[in-house]
């Protein structure tokens, strides 16, 4: 389509009319072109429509591949995206609205997909009011879409952890060349967690060690030194001794070097005393598994292979409540063993090990653990070990001996411990996963990001400095959000503005006036969140975008 053909340079007559001079639309034009605006021209009864080159070019398309006819445009919606698309545009076509814009993803060329806006306006219509014209723009809205879709993860990953972590405070730690520890940084959550205040560890960590068992706190000092010096994540669980009992914490965090040599860990601190208790009982489970480990014997059997008569001891009748001459009914014994007694989910198992050893001619030892139906209803676990002591000529197997073990209580024990493993398992998973989550948070999400605590920026991504025109995070680490504002009042505004909106576990948004280290201000998007262990305002995560 050559640019004579244009919605706003087309004169012919009866169709366009003289709208605007050619020369002023040309201009228009090629502004809206550079501005990433694509200009289009419905005529509606005829369903012709056209698009510059240089959108279809957007898409991949030579200039002059597309027709004129709206399937051009209709065909390459999503289907997904159609649902709305086409019925918003049905509306204004109807009368019903004056214009439309729509977000919708279209098919290009090389079959990937590209999210455009549409926009459109009725310029005339029939007496009856249904649209004869439209004429509109399409925007490659695919970055913002692309950008939007990272926001709503990170989003997703700060309710996560409001929801994750009810015991759990974020901390910062930072060791000096000489040994001295400080904690600038701590959630109120500390005190319920570690047994100190903020306000006791700020200047120094002497109070938070105090608490550490006696037994643990060389290895936590030794942890923290190789940690410091590597600047390796550090992870450790300890114990501390508390006025009311003994409790156990799992840390974890990641190191930075300072200018000064000191390092800052920034991390977490989670009790697991709960977790603890459960490798306790499954220590004791598995003492007591040792135990059960001295089976119940049910007695030997002798047992003809090719006949299936055999000789079983009375505690086997016992068990599944049968009288000790049934065994000498032969096919209604196994008629009953394989369809009634034994559970279904162990037939196929318990038939490949005999299998195995009578393919193998004993060199497979034969074993098998299947459930019975016992008289009183339960299943109960069996183990038959057994071998083949009579072959004949052929090969095929005779006689086979072996005896029967009762191991229900074992079953039920290995069971317990994999219970308590699944849940340590899981656990562990749980808070690394989540520490993770909030590493990718801040370094990798698209927007600025910072964690707030009493007006001190605790934590800043990246993006954040490149917003505010700092160096880099750490330059922003200490400082008050007050310098992010016009003035004390302009602050206070902010804060009544928030107030309002503030709901634990809920993501506000604002939009306000914010200033740059060079003290140019700028327009701010902004979404908070307050974390999980303080239901004030006074620790948030906010996301800050120009």
């Amino acid at each position: 389509m050559s640019a004579s053909s244009t919605p706003f340079s087309h004169t012919e007559p009866g169709r366009l009319g003289k709208l605007i001079p050619a020369a002023i639309a040309l201009d228009h034009q090629a502004l809206l072109q550079s501005l990433g605006e694509f200009v289009w021209d419905w005529h509606v009864a005829e369903n012709e429509i056209h698009f510059v080159e240089q959108f279809q070019e957007l898409l991949g398309y030579p200039a002059g591949e597309w027709g004129h006819h709206l399937d051009e445009w209709f065909s390459r919606i999503h289907p997904e995206d159609a649902k709305n698309t086409i019925p918003a545009i049905r509306a204004c076509l109807e009368g019903r609205a004056s214009g439309f814009s729509e977000d919708h993803r279209l098919l290009c060329r090389d079959g990937q997909w590209k999210w455009v806006r549409a926009r459109g306006v009725v310029i005339s219509k029939t007496p009856g009011g249904r649209a004869l014209r439209v004429q509109g723009v399409m925007s490659d809205i695919t970055l913002q879409r692309e950008r939007k879709e990272q926001i709503i993860r990170s989003q997703a990953v700060l309710a996560n952890l409001s929801r994750e972590l009810p015991r759990v405070f974020f901390y910062q730690f930072q060791r000096y060349s000489g040994g001295h520890c400080t904690v600038p940084y701590a959630s109120d959550a500390i005190d319920t967690v570690h047994g100190v205040s903020a306000a006791q560890v700020r200047e120094n960590a002497a109070p938070m060690f105090a608490l550490v068992h006696q037994d643990d706190i060389e290895n936590l000092r030794d942890t923290m030194k190789e940690s410091a010096m590597r600047l390796h994540v550090w992870h450790l669980d300890y114990r501390l001794r508390l006025k009311n009992g003994e409790r156990h914490l799992f840390g974890e965090a990641y190191p930075t070097r300072q200018e000064d040599g000191s390092v800052i860990w920034h991390g977490f601190l989670v009790d697991v005393t709960d977790r603890k208790i459960r490798e306790q009982q499954m220590r004791a489970t598995e003492r007591q598994l040792h135990n059960a480990m001295r089976f119940t014997s049910l007695g030997m059997f002798d047992m003809n292979v090719q006949t299936g008569h055999g000789q079983f001891a009375p505690e086997y009748a016992e068990i599944l409540g049968l009288s000790q001459d049934y065994f000498n009914h032969t096919e209604k014994f196994w008629d009953f063993f394989w369809n009634e007694s034994l559970h279904p989910d162990d037939i196929a198992g318990l038939k490949q090990a005999y299998q195995a050893h009578f393919k193998s001619h004993g060199e497979v030892a034969f074993k098998a653990e299947f459930r019975l139906r016992a008289k009183s209803g339960e299943w109960r676990w069996m183990l038959s070990v057994g071998n083949v002591v009579e072959w004949d000529d052929n090969g095929r197997a005779l006689r086979m001996i072996g005896t029967h073990l009762d191991i229900t209580e074992r079953k039920k024990h290995e069971l317990e411990v994999k219970h308590y493993e699944d849940l340590l398992r899981s656990g562990r998973d749980r808070y690394k996963k989540l520490a993770s989550e909030l590493e990718i948070l801040f370094n990798h999400t698209p927007v600025g990001l910072m964690l707030v605590h009493n007006k001190q920026i605790m934590r800043a991504n990246p993006k954040l400095a490149q917003v505010f025109g700092y160096k880099d995070a750490k330059e922003m680490i200490g400082l008050s959000v007050l310098n992010m504002h016009a003035n004390e009042a302009a602050y206070q505004d902010f804060r009544k503005i928030v107030g309002d909106k503030l709901q634990p576990d809920t993501a506000i948004e604002v939009i306000h006036r914010l200033k740059r280290r060079d003290g140019s201000f700028f327009e701010a998007r902004l979404i908070g969140r307050i974390l999980p262990f303080d239901q004030s305002a006074d620790t948030m995560v906010w996301m800050v975008e120009a």
